[in-house]
Formats: C-alpha cells, structure tokens, sequence
C-alpha cells in the first residue's frame, strides 16, 4: 500500500496545488467521464455515495484531490476525508500534541452521530499520513526552488547562522545545548508490521550514532544508566527506543536529535550531536550540558560549559571552571533551553509509547517544527527581554559594585582574581594523608577499647556480686550463670578485639606509648575526627537540599501528570522535615567548632545562590582553617563578586544581541529579496509553486512585521551584508532605507502598499524610522 502512495506521490502534490491556488478551474472542468462513488468525510457532517468523475488514467486521489478530499486508499478509495478537516487536525496536533489518531476520530463520530469503532480510527490515519507527505514534499519543491538543500538544515537560527561582513567577531561564534530526555519511549513490541523509514531534517540516522560505539569504549566514558539496579534494566527491556538526545541553539531552534535505542544517556548520542555541531559550524561553539565538566574530557573542541540550574547542583570546583558566570563570551545565558524543549515534547509521550517507529518520529517532527516556527515569532521578544535584563542588571548592581570597590580599595581586576585565586586552592587540595586516616582510626580503636573495657568490668562486677540463694532453684541458677557467662564471653571477645586492634595500629603507626586523652597528638585527632562529623552533617544537609530544589523544579516543569505531582508534593514535604532536622543536627555541632560556624536559618539556605557556599564551608574547617582569612571567604564578599560577574555577563550579552539583531534584521530583508525573485521566476513556469510561495511570503511578513515593530535595541542600525552575497548576485539586495523596508512590509501586511509616499516625504520617513526601527541607538550607561 505505501508504495502506491509514493508512486503517486508528485502527482499529488501537483493536484493538491491547483485545488489549492486554482479553485475556479475546478469548477468549470467537465463533468464528463467515468464516475467513482465515496463517502465523503467532512468537520461536521458525512455525504454517502458522493460522485467524483475521473479522467482516463488518472488515479483515483488525483481526482479526489481536485474537489478538496483526500482517500483512505491509493488504488480504489471508498471513504474520503476533506482536506479542510485534515488541514484542522493537523493544525490541532502542531498546537497540542496529545491529540491523538483516537481523539479526533470520536469527535468526527460524534458530530456525525456515528458509532465509532477502530477500522475509522485507521481510515483517517492512513489519509493523514498521505496528506502530511503531500505537505512535505511540497516544502521540499518550495526548498528547491529556493535554492535551499536539505544538508543546510541547521540554517534555521538567524541570529545564530546568518554571518554578516564585517561583523564583530562574537567568541563563542555561537551558544547551544544539549541533553537527553527519556519520557518519548516506544514499546518494542509494536508496529513491526509498519517498515516505513520516516526521513525527518531533524534526526541523525541510528547508522550514524553507532559510528561512536567505539569510541565510548576507549574513553571509558561512564554513564548514569549502567549502575542501574538490574530490575530496572529488565523493565526498560520492553522499549525499544528509551529516548531521545536532542541539541538546540540558545534562540531554541532545534539543531539536531537522535533516537536513545535500548540504553540510556551513552556517550554515543552527545558524541554525535558534537560531531554534527563541528562539522556545521565549526569550533568555536559554546556548549551547555549538564555534565559538561565530565564531558569536556572526552571532547575539547569545543567550549563546554554546565548549565546554569545543573551547574549549582554541582561542587564548587566544577562550578568556577564550568558554570557561564565564570567564563568570558556566554552572556547572560543559563543554556536551559532543552528542559524548555522536553517540557513541551513530553506532551506527546503518552500517544508515541505505543506508536510504530515511523509514527513516532512523525509525531515529534511535526513537533519540532512547530517548536521551531513558535521560536521564530518570538525571536525579536526574546532579544528583546534579554537586552532589558542585560541592561537591568548593570544599572542594579553597578553602585553595589562600585561601593564595595571602593570601601576595599580594590578595583575590577582584583575581583577577577579572587576567582582564580580560589580556583588555584580547590584545585591544590589533596585526598587526606594516610597517616591522618590511620591517626582517626586509631583514637577510634583507643574509645573503642575503654567502652569494652567498661563492659567487661560492668559484667564481672555483676559476676562477683551475684547472691548465693539458701533455697537453691537449680534451673533458674542454671540459666542466670548461662545468661552472665554469655555476657562475659561476648565482652571479652569484645575486648581483646580492640586491644589487637590498637596494638596493630601502634605497630603501624611507630607509637611506643600508648596515647591518653591528654596526649597532644589524641587532642588534635580528636578536634579532625569532629570536623569531620561536621562535613558529613553538611555534606547531608547539602544533598537534601540539592534534592528539594529539583523536586520544586519538577513539580513546576509543564506536563506533569496529577500522580507525579501528587507523588513529588509528597516527597518536598518528607524532605523539608528532614532539611529541618538536619538543619537542627548542623546548627548544635556548629557551636562545638572552633571557631563556632555560623548558625543557619531556613532561608539561608533554600536557595540556589548557597549551593555554592557549602562547599566552602566545610573547607573552613577541614585542614585549611586559613581560607577564612581571604577577603573572596567572606560572605558579603562574595555576593557582591557574583553581582560583578553578573554585570560582566550583561555586557558580553549586550555586544552579542547588538550582532545578532543585525543578522535577523538583515535575514528578514535578504529572504523577503529571495522569495520575491522566486516568485517573479515562477510565475511563467509553475503558477501554483509561484501561489504557494507568495503565501509562505505572506506568511513571513505577517511574522517579521512583528520584529520590524519592536524598539529598545542600540548597536548597528540598518541591515548587514552577507557573507556569501556574491553567490546572489542574481537577487536585489540592496540595502533599504529604514522607513521603506519598514514601511513596505506593514502596507503588505495590510494590503494597502502605496508607491513611494511615505519614502518621499522626509519628515514622516523620520518619524517611522523612530517608531519602528527596534534599533534605536539607545547609550547603554553613563560612562
């Protein structure tokens, strides 16, 4: 059957066009001819025995399609579905994923007052998956006739792809991301009849992924999925795709995807994705990946990065080598942009599970391009907000800064090192000295040995000063010696085991005299063993913390379901009061050091800001007590130094948004140049393209009038010139002045394009350059 929709496949594509753009020819073709009888399936009503004449040698759905339906067959259709309603679901399934096949067909049932039963749910997924590919290979002559090849897929992102002359040169070129997600399973054990291959622009091919098997292996790169207990391994077994791995660029646009088969997050799939990445766009990229400290060792092509929420969760070493406060080029970016992506994308996993292996990725093709067209619109709003909070930031926290500066008599310079210098103390710090673990263990054995010793003397002393009863009961004597007897073996045993065991340690350890509490060396060991407890009651207190915060993330994160919701409000409050107790735990040791640490309350540390700071803590009174003398230790210190980071991301952030609203204005201009060519071109040779291009057109302007619009950007007004203009030389690419390019746009939306009236009057041009060039140079501070 899907062969005979291939074959016909062109032809229609072609109908599907003059239905489309050329609906009076439809109605004046004759009549005459050989007939053909369908059920017609419309929104809200169904017409039996509908007559649809065929011309010889026509197929049966190039006839169909001439009069707006679509069959259910491609050889001999009894049943047709209008297109109108196709169009509607397909519009539906973009905007919500989890309508699903089922859904809309009982909906159709029920407008219709039919019983529904499951052969109409598999009619109109058969239509629907012809009338999707009518659409794709129609993008794919619109690709073509454009001059656009498939192989430059990744050229989606204006701001990110669409390089300019003379550009300043951003380092990072570019910023993107990537991560795995494991909602979008398949059960293996369905649509093995279906053998379709689904070619989608997004996903690597799996014969790609394994090119790095290998690779794997001689990294040695571990993953989080091998040390799962082996039940769950055998129940991820009944999927066949447990997954995805997918990258994106900073603006959201999907960049790339591949299927995770029958494992979880393996090197293979980031390792595909960065080959990808390197051969498209060269080295110099900025990758986010939440264990991009562990990653980085395998690949350092690139500039990698860890999230900004993932890399709080991580220690203070990884976070002031890894996380984009601390490194120079990213911006103000926190590279989430994939917890955004699965978030929307797990709306289709429960309709995917069961789905064949063509359907599923069908399903989150659509959803990536849907994904894709909505980052599009709001591109211009996202330069916007992040130009404000670059600007928000460095009016907020500049005098904090300055003040601070000031009062130290410090400059900008000094604050730089004070993360260097702290850089340099976490990387110098050493595992413990076996001679120190050997000293801990030893006083250990030494408490341990005066607590038997306390037991033995305990049990004798009950031996000695047992009664001797007259009237002898010589069973219950017999059990209580039994009782006493055991007692004194057990303590004995007890005792001589310590004994040994000090005296081994004295042999290792070249101790000739046995150490007493007010040995010098016992009181130092015993001060170390309490500092210890002390890092182990943070390093608790830490991780409940690290939990809570990803459980609230979770609890708050789009498309959970009621059970998990319910299942993690559950488990925040379970953790709140244990993060109560051992904050509680923490807060009575703390008096104990020397010197005291600092008392904790609730909101110190239920943010993410004191992730970092726990780390340092325990450090403070480990072996190096002297940190707490350096001015980056001290709390407000350092709180103020993340403002001054913070102000020299924005900086970076505003240089990046100046180039990158300059490439979108300039992509804008040169796509609007190409398509009008294309169009002109067309005209002579193939109407209906010429038709389906202008209204992709039509569309675009509606979206870029909305970018046109916006204002509060400073940097390079006008548009750019781009890089590879010699290759069309064939396309007027002059630059416009503002207020034409501004103005035509706006009238073409409007339908109501004037010549040159409004670029002829001078003091109206300058009054819509001001209105809607989103480039007003506006000072971004004082100095």
């Amino acid at each position: 059957m899907y062969i005979h929709w291939d074959t016909q496949l062109p032809a229609l594509a072609s109908s599907y066009l003059r239905w489309k753009h050329s609906k009076e020819e439809i109605h004046s073709a004759s009549l005459d001819g050989h007939f053909f009888h369908v059920t017609v399936i419309k929104t809200y009503e169904h017409i039996l025995n509908f007559a649809i004449p065929q011309l010889p040698d026509e197929p049966a759905n190039v006839a169909l399609l001439r009069h707006g339906f679509l069959g259910c067959s491609p050889v001999e259709p009894s049943v047709a579905v209008d297109l109108a309603t196709l169009e509607l679901y397909h519009r539906l399934r973009r905007r919500h994923p989890q309508l699903s096949i089922q859904t809309i067909t009982k909906t159709l049932c029920d407008l219709h007052h039919v019983t529904y039963h499951h052969c109409y749910r598999d009619q109109f997924s058969i239509a629907f998956d012809a009338y999707l590919n009518i659409l794709r290979h129609i993008r794919s002559r619109v690709s073509e006739a454009l001059g656009h090849d498939a192989v430059k897929a990744h050229e989606k992102c204006p701001c990110c792809t669409y390089m300019l002359k003379d550009e300043v040169q951003l380092v990072p070129s570019i910023l993107v991301t990537q991560d795995g997600n494991n909602s979008s399973k398949r059960i293996a054990s369905v649509g093995s009849v279906d053998e379709r291959e689904f070619t989608s622009t997004y996903f690597l091919s799996r014969e790609d992924v394994d090119k790095f098997k290998d690779e794997v292996k001689h990294r040695q790169h571990t993953t989080h999925h091998n040390s799962a207990p082996e039940q769950q391994k055998k129940a991820l077994d009944i999927y066949e795709v447990t997954g995805m791995f997918a990258s994106a660029c900073r603006h959201g646009f999907i960049i790339k995807a591949c299927e995770m088969v029958r494992s979880g997050e393996l090197a293979k799939y980031p390792l595909v994705i960065v080959d990808y990445i390197l051969g498209n766009f060269g080295e110099d990229v900025g990758l986010g990946y939440d264990v991009g400290c562990t990653f980085g060792e395998i690949d350092l092509r690139l500039r990698i990065c860890v999230n900004s929420f993932h890399g709080y969760a991580h220690n203070r070493l990884c976070q002031v080598q890894h996380h984009p406060l601390y490194l120079a080029g990213f911006g103000l970016e926190d590279l989430e942009t994939m917890e955004r992506v699965f978030s929307s994308t797990n709306a289709s996993a429960r309709i995917i599970r069961y789905a064949t292996r063509y359907h599923w990725k069908q399903a989150l093709d659509m959803q990536f391009s849907q994904w894709d067209m909505d980052k599009y619109q709001e591109l211009s709003k996202f330069l916007l907000n992040n130009y404000r909070q670059a600007l928000n930031t460095i009016n907020e926290y500049s005098p904090v800064v300055t003040k601070m500066t000031q009062s130290l008599g410090i400059d900008e310079d000094t604050i730089e090192s004070w993360i260097a210098e702290e850089y340099q103390f976490l990387l110098n710090l050493k595992e413990e000295p076996e001679e120190k673990i050997l000293a801990c263990s030893y006083v250990q054995a030494l408490n341990d040995r005066k607590i038997a010793d306390h037991k033995w003397n305990q049990v004798s002393e009950i031996f000695r000063h047992t009664p001797i009863a007259h009237d002898i009961d010589y069973s219950q004597v017999a059990k209580q010696t039994a009782r006493i007897e055991a007692a004194r073996r057990t303590a004995l045993q007890a005792l001589l085991i310590n004994v040994r065991a000090v005296g081994d340690l004295e042999e290792k350890l070249g101790i000739a005299e046995t150490w007493t509490e007010a040995n010098p060396d016992y009181i130092s060991t015993m001060e170390y063993m309490r500092s210890h407890k002390f890092r182990r009651v943070l390093d608790n207190l830490q991780r409940l913390v690290v939990q809570r915060l990803f459980e609230l993330s979770k609890a708050n994160m789009a498309g959970t379901g009621y059970k998990l919701r319910m299942h993690i409000g559950k488990a925040i409050k379970t953790r709140s009061k244990a993060i109560q107790s051992a904050l509680a735990e923490y807060n009575e040791l703390a008096l104990s050091m020397q010197p005291p640490a600092p008392h904790l309350e609730w909101n110190d540390i239920v943010n993410y800001g004191f992730i970092s700071e726990f780390e340092l803590l325990k450090l403070a009174y480990s072996q190096h007590p002297e940190i707490l003398s350096k001015p980056w230790t001290v709390p407000g210190n350092r709180e103020v130094a993340t403002k001054f980071f913070k102000i020299l991301r924005a900086r970076e952030e505003i240089v990046r948004l100046n180039v990158e609203v300059c490439c979108l204005r300039t992509a804008i201009s040169d796509g609007d140049a190409r398509l009008r060519s294309c169009i002109s071109r067309l005209r002579d040779s193939d109407l209906d393209l010429s038709a389906e291009i202008e209204e992709i057109r039509r569309d675009h302007l509606r979206v870029d009038a909305v970018h046109q619009s916006l204002v509060g950007f400073s940097g390079k007004r006008g548009r750019g010139i781009h890089v590879n203009l010699d290759m069309d030389s064939d396309l007027d690419l002059t630059p416009i002045a503002e207020a034409e390019e501004i103005t035509r746009i706006h009238d073409e939306v409007n339908g109501t394009a004037e010549d040159d009236d409004i670029a002829a009057n001078d003091e109206l041009n300058d009054t819509m350059v001001q209105f809607g060039d989103f480039l007003e140079n506006v000072a971004l501070h004082s100095d």
